[in-house]
């Protein structure tokens, strides 16, 4: 069977020049698995390496953001440890880039491209999530410094993290997507306590987060008191394209002070592995085929065929998101990004059925005794997950719908009222005896 589903060059024809080679050539001119994680970090980024979709001046190499995965691929084939990964890279970087001031960029654009910092979402709450605009995590100003009060939950990496991208009411008194703010929170504060929320996979990689009188400084106040909501659709809209690019890895190597290997020897931080079952890439079910007697089989060579094209349109589609953006076109670029969105939920989900489809009745087994040590099989039972967070599928398709299609947005009778007053209204509906 032909290795070319991997997809590694398939997509860089255009730049012009032979990335993985480049990234390559570089590699065996710096690479030194003898310097700390930190040291290594430090070089990959002052080359652009860590994020090569930025532009020269913001620290990448102003390549499409689909090169990442061909960057990190050339690592992992050298034997060299990757760049960092994480929500700091595909989230909160280029939000900060985009909304905050030169001082906010200073701060802290370099430590996330270096991997000295971490970086977690804190958004969702148990009363809003797709109504993320219902939050009501409270933030109230002390002089020049934010007071937090409040609960988020499904916040993936909250454990190792030391910053989050926050959002908190700043005012109640307005409609409610008018009064949130967008803060840089650092989590390693008193009044901070971080809780793991155990999946069915038997893994806790989500996370509850609760606030008792945590500190913001004003200067953290990303985009401008009140701005939150668009502050808040910039990083989403950054998710989405990432994602829909596939192009989002899982925050490994897992950067940051709390990630335990900021002190390790570069080569051995290099031979540690991810975490399995969280993600299938087509080169895993390639050689899982290949080592399973699968690879002539015309049905797991066709359901292949079919993830590669998905995996090929999404990258298009991503660059299409970032090139409408570009063009001043915010809205239509975020209404593609929400299509990429559903589609690499479609991807994640059918990755993970191929590689059981391949193992046949022993994919379903789990543990360390299992084909694969269970891997496949953390994969489908994670893939369930992939239509919920980064917005649910549902959520997609009504911005698509709104945004490409002009369709009517739904009902909303809270529009336009203070959410004091739409709080005030949902204690005394919940406080009302029951009907009769």
């Amino acid at each position: 069977m032909s290795t070319a589903f991997s997809g590694s060059a398939a997509g860089e024809a255009d730049l012009g020049f032979d990335l993985r080679a480049e990234v390559t050539a570089w590699l065996r001119e710096h690479w030194d698995p003898e310097l700390s994680v930190e040291q290594w970090w430090r070089i990959v980024a002052a080359a652009g390496w860590s994020a090569p979709h930025l532009t020269p001046e913001q620290g990448g190499r102003g390549l499409p953001q689909r090169t990442g995965k061909t960057v990190r691929s050339a690592f992992a084939a050298f034997g060299a440890l990757q760049p960092p990964g994480g929500l700091g890279l595909l989230m909160a970087a280029p939000t900060i880039l985009t909304l905050g001031t030169p001082e906010q960029i200073a701060r802290h654009v370099p430590p996330i491209l270096e991997g000295r910092s971490g970086w977690c979402q804190l958004f969702s709450e148990p009363g809003a999530g797709s109504d993320l605009a219902g939050l009501t995590t409270r933030a109230e100003r002390d002089g020049d410094r934010w007071v937090i009060n409040g609960q988020k939950v499904w916040s993936s990496g909250a454990r190792e993290a030391d910053y989050g991208m926050l959002l908190a009411r700043t005012n109640f008194d307005v409609p409610k997507h008018a009064g949130i703010s967008w803060f840089a929170f650092k989590l390693d504060q008193p009044g901070v306590t971080i809780r793991p929320l155990r999946e069915m996979t038997g893994d806790a990689v989500f996370n509850e987060v609760f606030f008792d009188d945590a500190i913001v400084l004003d200067e953290d106040l990303v985009g401008g008191e009140g701005n939150g909501w668009m502050a808040a659709n910039t990083t989403l809209h950054f998710e989405r394209t990432g994602i829909g690019a596939g192009g989002a890895h899982a925050g490994f190597p897992t950067p940051g002070p709390n990630g335990g290997i900021l002190g390790l020897k570069a080569g051995d931080a290099a031979k540690l592995r991810a975490p399995e079952g969280l993600t299938v890439t087509l080169a895993d079910l390639v050689e899982l085929a290949k080592e399973h007697g699968r690879a002539g089989d015309p049905a797991i060579r066709q359901k292949l065929a079919r993830l590669y094209s998905y995996q090929q349109i999404g990258q298009w589609n991503a660059a299409r998101a970032k090139a409408e953006t570009a063009a001043g076109d915010a809205a239509a670029g975020t209404a593609i990004a929400s299509t990429g969105k559903i589609a690499q939920t479609r991807i994640t989900k059918l990755a993970a059925e191929i590689g059981l489809d391949i193992l046949e009745a022993g994919g379903l087994l789990a543990g360390a005794d299992a084909a694969d040590e269970g891997k496949f099989s953390n994969a489908f039972l994670f893939a369930r997950a992939s239509s919920i967070y980064g917005g649910t599928d549902e959520i997609q398709r009504n911005i698509a719908a709104e945004r490409v299609l002009g369709l009517p947005r739904d009902p909303s009778p809270d529009r336009g009222r203070p959410y004091r007053e739409v709080l005030r209204g949902r204690a005394t509906r919940d406080d009302a005896p029951p009907a009769g």
